[in-house]
């Protein structure tokens, strides 16, 4: 904690003066975030406002409208509203991979198991599987609809619907994945989904799942404290298992504390700012955007990264 009060003061004398408001969804990405959630940020960080989202469509909003400066996204979402022409920047990623297949009847261990099947996950079209999912299935000359189907849905909904059968197949991440462990009998995990991406490129790389995108107005010094609160929040929370599953337990409405402890380990929570970064989504973008523009947007490399 001491540690962080520090860092707070720091960034306080960079924020003082803005008015920031940081938004992030509700779910796994929270735990990043739990120790400054459990701060009074508003009077420890004053300027800084943090508030959470529960759908794309509402952060979007958010974004586009000015009413949040720096916000957590899937990158495959903020990728596609810089093309759109959003005045956003992607400044870190902090979630790599952490996405996996649980079926109740089968191994996914190709493309090719995909076929014939519905697939449940997260939220709405463009998020982080939907679109290596897509991208999977086009470079086998699969459509999605005809070949495979892919519905979406919440995390805690897509593990009820496995567990009452009306779904057999789910792609979520953690802590969604543990969960369905616990929840359901002789499950299988399979595939995470850097292998499924490996399946369809020759390199295997990380997957950017989720990234703070910033106001392509906002001081360079803002961005940079900002990080610097973040990162530090996230190097404490995941130090303080017990008290930062708590935390998020509470915010997902009593998630279960040892499934989130447990998850902490295959989530992919891994701090790296853009120039870290970089390299990675490069790959990532122009690979997607190779098999389908639709999937990235007509996006402009140079100008997304901060």
């Amino acid at each position: 904690m001491k540690k962080l009060i520090i860092t707070v003061f720091v960034v306080s004398l960079a924020l003082v003066s803005f008015g920031i408001n940081y938004i992030n969804p509700v779910g796994p990405t929270l735990i990043p975030i739990a120790e400054l959630l459990s701060s009074d940020i508003s009077n420890e960080v004053p300027g800084l406002e943090i508030n959470l989202w529960r759908s794309v469509d509402e952060a979007i909003s958010m974004l586009v409208t000015g009413r949040a400066q720096i916000s957590l996204l899937p990158v495959t979402v903020g990728i596609k509203l810089a093309a759109s022409g959003v005045d956003i920047k992607l400044a870190a990623v902090s979630m790599w991979n952490g996405f996996y297949f649980i079926s109740t009847e089968k191994s996914i261990d190709d493309i090719e198991d995909l076929v014939g099947t519905v697939i449940y996950t997260l939220q709405a079209p463009g998020q982080t599987a939907d679109t290596i999912l897509r991208g999977a299935l086009e470079s086998r000359g699969y459509e999605v609809g005809k070949d495979a189907s892919i519905v979406y849905v919440g995390g805690a909904e897509a593990v009820q619907l496995l567990a009452s059968g009306k779904a057999k197949l789910i792609l979520v991440p953690e802590p969604f994945a543990s969960l369905a462990e616990a929840r359901v009998q002789s499950v299988i995990r399979s595939m995470p989904i850097e292998d499924l991406w490996e399946s369809f490129n020759d390199r295997r790389i990380n997957i950017p799942t989720s990234g703070i995108f910033v106001s392509g107005s906002l001081d360079r010094s803002v961005v940079e404290s900002f990080l610097l609160l973040y990162q530090q929040s996230m190097s404490l929370s995941l130090a303080n298992r017990e008290k930062t599953a708590e935390i998020v337990s509470e915010k997902m409405g009593g998630f279960p504390v040892p499934v989130l402890k447990k998850a902490m380990d295959t989530a992919g929570f891994l701090f790296s700012d853009s120039e870290k970064a970089r390299e990675e989504t490069t790959i990532y973008i122009e690979k997607l955007r190779e098999l389908d523009q639709e999937l990235t947007g007509d996006i402009d490399l140079d100008a997304l990264f901060f």
